[in-house]
C-alpha cells in the first residue's frame, strides 16, 4: 500500500494529503487485482489505523457491489476467506474495533451474503455462528451482520435493485434457511 496516500485518510491531514488520498482509493477500485492488498491487509491486521480498515473495507465492497461476477472463484473465495480471517480476529482480541469499522464489516459481509448465498455459500449463518459462539464481540458482530442483511434484502424503506429485496431471493432464504433458524434459536 502507498503508505504516504493513506496519511491523507487521517481526518486531520490537509488537503494535498486528502487529494491523494481520493486519488489512491479511485486507483485501487478502478484496478483488477489491487484490492487484494487490502483483502491482505484485513487478513493480517497490518494497519492499526481505524481509517485504513475503512478504507480497506470500502475497497472490499466497491468489488463486491460492482465487480464480483466478474472475479475468478479464487478471487471470490479470497474475499470469503478475508472476512472469516477477520471476524476470527476480532473474537479474540481484547481490543474491539470501532462501531463504524463493525458496521462498515457487517456492511460487506451483507454483500456478499447477496451476492453468494442461494448459489456458493448456503452454510453461511452455520460458518459465521461457529466462529462467534457465545463470546460477547461476536454476538455483537453477529447482530450487525444480520442487521445488515435485513437492511439489503428485507427493509421496505430502502429501494433495492432488481437482484435485492425480491421475493425469490426472500423465498429462497425462507426456504434454505429453515434448519439454520431452528438451530440458531436452539442456540441462543
Amino acid at each position: 500500500m502507498d503508505e504516504q496516500a493513506l496519511l491523507g485518510l487521517n481526518p486531520n491531514a490537509d488537503a494535498v494529503f486528502r487529494k491523494r488520498a481520493l486519488t489512491y482509493f479511485e486507483q485501487l477500485k478502478t484496478s483488477p487485482d489491487a484490492w487484494q492488498v487490502c483483502a491482505e491487509a484485513l487478513a493480517q491486521g497490518l494497519h492499526s489505523d481505524d481509517h485504513v480498515k475503512f478504507f480497506c473495507f470500502q475497497v472490499l465492497e466497491h468489488q463486491i457491489k460492482f465487480k464480483y461476477s466478474s472475479l475468478t472463484e479464487v478471487q471470490q473465495q479470497l474475499i470469503r476467506d478475508t472476512l472469516m480471517t477477520w471476524l476470527q480476529a476480532q473474537i479474540v482480541t481484547s481490543q474491539p474495533e470501532k462501531a463504524f469499522i463493525r458496521n462498515k464489516a457487517s456492511q460487506v459481509f451483507a454483500l456478499l451474503f447477496v451476492a453468494e448465498y442461494l448459489t456458493k455459500w448456503l452454510s453461511f449463518f452455520f460458518d459465521i455462528l461457529s466462529i462467534v459462539c457465545l463470546n460477547p464481540q461476536g454476538v455483537d458482530l453477529y447482530l450487525r451482520i444480520l442487521m445488515a442483511i435485513d437492511a439489503e434484502v428485507v427493509d421496505r424503506e430502502i429501494v433495492h435493485t432488481p437482484e435485492r429485496g425480491n421475493e425469490r431471493f426472500l423465498d429462497g432464504l425462507l426456504h434454505e434457511n429453515r434448519e439454520c433458524i431452528n438451530h440458531g434459536v436452539t442456540w441462543w
